[in-house]
């Protein structure tokens, strides 16, 4: 039943397809300052947080995880006149910090294998001696090689917006290909479980030699291709949707190209890619828990947030907006939001709800495995006004400072939802039947993410029998998370 809010019924329902606890998220800059790198002993201890969110994978790429393809003390080969099978020759010790404390959460990890840029984007001189380069690294964060780990990493990424101008790469697209033929192999020799992929694209939707050329490279190479990984973010749209839109988009072309098996990877997804992008606080809280409400029923298999952290940009020297901490690691509405999606996420059993729409008033439910909790996350977002028109030409066309050099960039987009106006509802009504542990006493926890709010406690009330009702005022831009818990007798 419908009234003038909502009023969701909740029952347990099979997980679809797209559901694998896609709040994984990623960070940059967690436990570097013990790893000794310079600017970042200021950097705040967020783990906290994380390990609230009951994060599942996050992602390495970052300066202190690379793997440059020309001399660099910083990178993880620094000399590539060094002997490949010696362990002195890895610079592994920054890294081993960040994979130790990622470790610690009981988070995966997606390994990136990709050059610092703007820097370095030069292809490699050595396939050879470059693919033995990869397997040792391989093998020391996955077969304790060099002092190293077991089973550290289950997810090995080749590629960083390959497609992005000469920002990232500035060989051919053939050498680009043979590169990750080299890495792949190098993969697969040490463990032909660990899940291989790429190329990380920055324009899913541009038809070019970083996607339909590496999906034709891989097929008649007869390569492994475990996960076809991108990115999005939402800067020309404001549309939560629009990773559900672009996923299938993505997915249709895998297909086409024979790789109906491989899992659909968004390496990173946000609101906002732009470094000048402004937004409020709860308008962007509001679309992260959209945002992910809506991939649950997408082709997306994996998804890891940018940026998990307070932003601060120590390569470039200025803080990102798209980072959900302040700048000495307090909280804030967006900071709500990822505990919110993650801790709902963390939960076994989806539950069927009706209610909410696609338009921003998004609705998701679960139980816990052992059937103690009740968990629903609601987000009220607008799309704003002037994204609800539609353009001229589906083309997002900017221009990336890198330092002095600048690069105009063109990205395909999908059409805007320009019927996708907001209901402007202002609270819920929300009843949930067959509670999971039957009759008896039960407690409600609300929590709030809003202008207000960043994520506390907002009031708990107790009742009995085997369904509640729950009424609330919530109005946009605003998440509330519901805890329904049993009570002793």
């Amino acid at each position: 039943m419908i009234t003038d809010d909502f009023e969701p019924h909740c029952k347990a329902v099979r997980r679809c397809r797209a559901i694998d606890r896609r709040h994984a998220q990623a960070s940059r800059y967690v436990g570097y300052s013990r790893a000794g790198l310079p600017g970042t002993e200021s950097v705040p201890d967020i783990l906290d947080v994380w390990k609230d969110a009951q994060v599942t994978l996050v992602r390495s790429y970052d300066w202190v995880s690379r793997l440059d393809t020309v001399d660099n003390p910083k990178s993880l080969f620094p000399d590539w006149s060094a002997d490949p099978s010696d362990p002195a020759s890895y610079n592994f010790a920054a890294t081993d910090t960040w994979v130790r404390q990622t470790r610690s959460l009981g988070a995966d990890i997606l390994f990136t294998i990709a050059s610092e840029i703007p820097f370095n984007k030069k292809p490699v001189a050595d396939l050879e001696k470059y693919e033995q380069v990869v397997e040792h690294i391989v093998r020391h964060y996955v077969s304790g090689w060099g002092d190293g780990f077991e089973k550290a990493v289950t997810h090995w990424e080749f590629g960083d917006q390959p497609d992005f101008g000469t920002l990232h790469f500035s060989g051919t697209p053939d050498q680009f290909y043979q590169m990750y033929a080299a890495a792949a192999r190098a993969v697969k020799r040490v463990d032909k479980d660990l899940k291989v992929g790429g190329p990380c694209v920055a324009f899913p939707l541009n038809e070019g030699p970083f996607r339909e050329g590496f999906l034709d490279f891989i097929k008649d190479q007869s390569l492994p291709l475990d996960f076809l990984s991108w990115m999005w973010y939402g800067d020309n749209s404001r549309d939560p949707m629009d990773f559900r839109t672009v996923a299938a988009e993505v997915r249709k072309v895998a297909d086409k190209h024979g790789f109906s098996d491989a899992e659909l990877l968004l390496s990173y997804w946000s609101m906002t890619g732009i470094p000048t992008a402004k937004f409020e606080d709860a308008d962007n809280a509001a679309f992260i828990a959209a945002g992910a409400i809506y991939m649950q029923d997408s082709e997306v298999d994996k998804a890891i947030f940018f940026r998990a952290d307070t932003g601060a940009d120590f390569h470039y020297n200025f803080t990102d907006p798209a980072g959900i901490f302040e700048d000495d690691g307090s909280q804030n509405a967006r900071t709500g939001a990822f505990r919110f999606v993650g801790k709902t996420l963390a939960t076994a059993d989806r539950l069927a709800v009706t209610g909410g729409d696609e338009n921003g008033f998004a609705v998701l439910a679960y139980r816990t495995e052992n059937r103690d909790a009740v968990r629903i996350l609601i987000s009220n977002y607008t799309i704003p006004a002037e994204y609800l028109t539609a353009r001229d030409r589906d083309v997002f066309e900017f221009q990336v400072p890198i330092g002095t050099h600048k690069e105009d960039m063109s990205l395909n987009v999908p059409p805007r939802r320009v019927d996708a106006k907001s209901a402007a509802y202002s609270g819920y009504e929300l009843e949930v039947s067959d509670l999971p542990w039957g009759d008896g006493p039960y407690q409600v926890a609300r929590y709030r993410a809003d202008r207000d709010h960043h994520g506390e406690l907002l009031g708990s009330e107790q009742g009995e029998g085997a369904s509640v009702r729950i009424q609330g005022e919530l109005p946009g831009s605003a998440v509330e998370f519901v805890e329904i818990t049993p009570l002793a007798s």
